[in-house]
């Protein structure tokens, strides 16, 4: 299954972009009291997508990680 237009355009986009509407935090990552990691599930096309957090800058983005099957 693809994901919807909404997941499809923030892919790859920096952490510092806002979430979009329709996405339902489902979990969070902390590594010694910092936020390192969240994950999010889209209400349209229950895509499963995460937001880095840390790293270097090339992979401190959003990232679609699972779509719906």
């Amino acid at each position: 299954m693809e994901v919807c237009d909404g997941c499809s355009d923030i892919d790859g986009l920096p952490v510092d972009v806002q979430r979009q509407e329709n996405l339902t935090l489902i979990g969070v990552a902390e590594c010694n009291g910092t936020l390192v990691l969240e994950h999010y599930r889209c209400d349209k096309c229950r895509a499963v997508i995460a937001r880095q957090f840390t790293g270097d800058s090339h992979e401190r983005i959003w990232s679609v990680i699972e779509t719906a099957h």
